[in-house]
């Protein structure tokens, strides 16, 4: 059975879509964007600031997935989405720090623009919850 899910403050933000859907013990998460939710807005935060940008979206992954009773040792895969490759090791470090390392598999590419014009980082990825 497929389950959709969008915990606060991510349904207050008026998005068109969940924050994951859960088919069994995968939860396929939604793209997360360094943003803060603060009354139904979205504010991008550290425009300019890769790192302060990557570990505002691993923390928003980690929101995402403690509503469903997991947490980021449950993700399996994740692919990065970055304004400016280069500013690629300035990220992996934060990735470090909450994925430990080695960390789980990904996918990193250079798109050229991100649905809000201050983020630099979206990240979305797969995790397995509760697979004893």
């Amino acid at each position: 059975m497929l389950r959709f899910h969008d915990p606060e403050p991510f349904r207050s933000a008026g998005r068109p879509y969940a924050a994951a859907a859960q088919a069994g013990n995968t939860v396929y998460l939604a793209g997360q964007l360094p943003v803060v939710i603060e009354n139904g807005e979205r504010r991008v935060v550290a425009p300019g600031d890769m790192a302060a940008q990557a570990r505002q979206v691993f923390e928003n992954l980690r929101a995402v997935l403690r509503g469903l009773g997991g947490d980021l040792g449950d993700v399996a895969w994740i692919h990065v989405l970055v304004t400016d490759i280069g500013e690629r090791l300035k990220m992996d470090p934060v990735r470090r720090e909450y994925f430990g390392e080695p960390g789980p598999p990904a996918t990193l590419a250079e798109v050229r623009a991100l649905v809000l014009p201050e983020a630099m980082i979206e990240v979305t990825g797969i995790a397995v919850i509760g697979d004893g």
